[in-house]
C-alpha cells in the first residue's frame, strides 16, 4: 500500500513572528523590572512617605517650639533717646536698664535686640487626635502600599500569560494555515489527476485564505500583548517571553511572591479601609476638640546692646497662657459636620469593600472549577475533531469524501485548537485571581 501524498507547501505568513526586542525569561526577571520601573509602585512609595511626613506635622503639634528674633531700632526724632518696650524718655525697662542719667549701663544708639520665645503644650486635646488621625492614616498608606503589591502581581501575571497563550495562539494559527495549504494543495494534485473538480479547489482557497486571516488576526493580539506587557514593566519597546517558558512556571513564580492568607479580613485593601475609618473617627475627636480649652507654658527672653558693655538680659518671663475659644463665627460647627461626613463615607466604603472581597473570593473559587471542567472538555473536543478531521482527510484522499467535508472538519479542527489554548489561559487566570484573592505580597 503507497504512502498518503505529502504536499510541500509555502507561504510567507507561515513565518513565526519577530522575536520581541526585549525579552523576560522567567519570573523573578519580569519582577525585577517591575520593581525598577513600574509608575504605580513609586506612586504608592510616594503617597507612604507624604503620610509619614504628614504624622510628624501632627506630631509638631504636640512639642515645644522655639523662635527667635533680632532687630536693630534707631529713634530718628529723638536719637538720644532710645524707647523700648513701651518705655519713654528716661523709662526703664522692667526694672531694667533706663534711657535717663545715671551712671549704669544705658541703651545703645541705635538699639539692638534679640528675643527668644518658648512654648510648651500642656493641653490641647485637638492636637493629640490630630495625631492620632495622621498615625491611622500613615498605617492606612503602608496597607495601600502592599494592596498596590498585590495587584501589581495580578496584572503582571496576566499580561504574561496573555503574552504566552498569544504565541501559542499564533503557533496554532500558522499550523492550521499549514495544514489548510496542504488540503489545497491535496484538492489541486487530485484536480490535475482528473478525480477533483474545480469546486474543490475553491472551497479549499476558501479555507486557506480563511486561515490567513486567522494568522494575521492572531499576530496582532500578540503584538498587542507585547505592549501590554512593556507598559506594565516599564519598558518602551515590545516585551515578549523567552522560549521554553510555561504557563505553570509564572504560577509558580507569583505564588512565591506572595503568601496567602489565614482571615480574608487580613487582606490588605480591607486592612486599609479599616485604618482610614479610624482615621476619619479622629478627624471627628479633633473637630469637636476645638470647643476645648487650650493651655500652654511659654517663656519669654529679651536681650537688647548697653553702653558700656555689649548686651545685658533684662526680661525673662515664665508664665502659662489659658486659651478658651468663644466664638469664631461657626467654623468649627462646619468643621464636625464635614468630618462627620468624611466619616460615614470612609465606613460605607469600607462596607462595600467587605461585601465586594467576600463575593470575590467566592466567585474565583467557582471560575477555577468552571475553567477547569472547560479545559476538560475543549481537551476532549480537540481530540475528536482531530480524529474527524484525519478520517475525513484520507476520505478526500481516496475519492470517498467531498471537499465541502473536508473544509468543514478544518473549521471545526481549528475552532477546537484555538478553543484549547484560550481555556488553558482561562485556568491559569482563574488559578491567579483565586490565589490572590485571599493573598497578601510583601516583595
Amino acid at each position: 500500500m503507497s504512502a498518503p501524498y505529502q504536499p510541500q507547501v509555502s507561504d510567507p505568513l507561515l513565518e513565526p513572528v519577530a522575536p520581541a526586542a526585549v525579552q523576560v525569561g522567567s519570573w523573578d526577571e519580569a519582577l525585577a523590572l517591575l520593581r525598577q520601573r513600574s509608575t504605580n509602585l513609586r506612586i504608592a512609595l510616594a503617597r507612604v512617605e507624604s503620610a509619614a511626613g504628614q504624622r510628624r506635622v501632627a506630631l509638631a503639634g504636640l512639642l515645644p517650639t522655639v523662635n527667635g528674633s533680632a532687630s536693630v531700632q534707631y529713634n530718628v526724632l529723638d536719637p538720644s533717646s532710645t524707647p523700648f518696650l513701651g518705655g519713654g524718655a528716661g523709662g526703664g525697662i522692667g526694672g531694667g536698664v533706663g534711657t535717663g542719667g545715671g551712671d549704669g549701663p544705658r541703651p545703645t544708639s541705635p538699639l539692638g535686640t534679640a528675643t527668644v520665645t518658648a512654648s510648651v503644650p500642656l493641653l490641647d486635646w485637638s492636637a493629640l487626635q490630630s495625631l492620632r488621625s495622621a498615625g491611622a492614616s500613615r498605617r492606612a498608606a503602608e496597607l495601600s502600599l502592599e494592596e498596590a503589591r498585590r495587584q501589581l502581581t495580578g496584572e503582571l501575571a496576566r499580561a504574561l500569560a496573555r503574552v504566552a497563550s498569544s504565541e501559542r495562539l499564533a503557533e496554532v494559527n500558522r499550523v492550521n494555515l499549514r495544514s489548510a495549504l496542504e488540503r489545497l494543495a491535496l484538492a489541486q494534485r487530485r484536480l490535475e489527476l482528473g478525480a477533483g473538480t474545480q469546486l474543490d479547489v475553491i472551497r479549499l482557497r476558501q479555507d486557506a485564505e480563511s486561515a490567513r486571516s486567522s494568522v494575521v488576526s492572531g499576530d496582532n493580539s500578540l503584538l498587542q500583548a507585547r505592549d501590554d506587557l512593556a507598559l506594565i514593566l516599564g519598558q518602551e519597546q515590545p516585551v515578549g517571553l523567552a522560549r521554553n517558558v510555561s504557563l505553570e512556571e509564572l504560577l509558580n513564580g507569583g505564588q512565591r511572591e506572595c503568601r496567602s492568607l489565614p482571615s480574608l479580613e487580613e487582606r490588605p485593601d480591607l486592612a486599609a479601609a479599616r485604618a482610614q475609618l479610624e482615621a476619619a473617627e479622629h478627624d471627628v475627636s479633633a473637630a469637636q476638640a476645638r470647643y476645648l480649652p487650650t493651655l500652654a507654658a511659654q517663656s519669654t527672653v529679651v536681650g537688647l546692646t548697653v553702653d558700656p558693655g555689649f548686651a545685658r538680659v533684662p526680661v525673662w518671663n515664665i508664665g502659662a497662657v489659658l486659651t478658651v475659644p468663644f466664638y469664631e463665627g461657626g467654623a468649627r460647627g462646619g468643621r464636625v459636620r464635614q468630618a462627620r461626613a468624611q466619616e460615614e463615607t470612609a465606613r460605607q466604603q469600607a462596607v462595600e469593600l467587605q461585601r465586594g472581597a467576600s463575593v470575590e473570593v467566592r466567585q474565583t473559587r467557582r471560575e477555577v472549577d468552571v475553567a477547569r471542567s472547560g479545559l476538560e472538555i475543549a481537551t476532549r473536543a480537540r481530540e475528536l475533531a482531530a480524529e474527524n478531521d484525519r478520517l475525513t482527510r484520507r476520505a478526500f484522499e481516496v475519492g470517498a469524501g467531498t471537499s465541502q467535508d473536508l473544509v468543514v472538519s478544518a473549521a471545526a479542527l481549528r475552532q477546537t485548537e484555538l478553543n484549547l489554548v484560550v481555556s488553558e489561559f482561562q485556568l491559569f487566570q482563574a488559578r491567579i485571581e483565586a490565589f490572590l484573592a485571599e493573598a497578601a505580597c510583601d516583595w
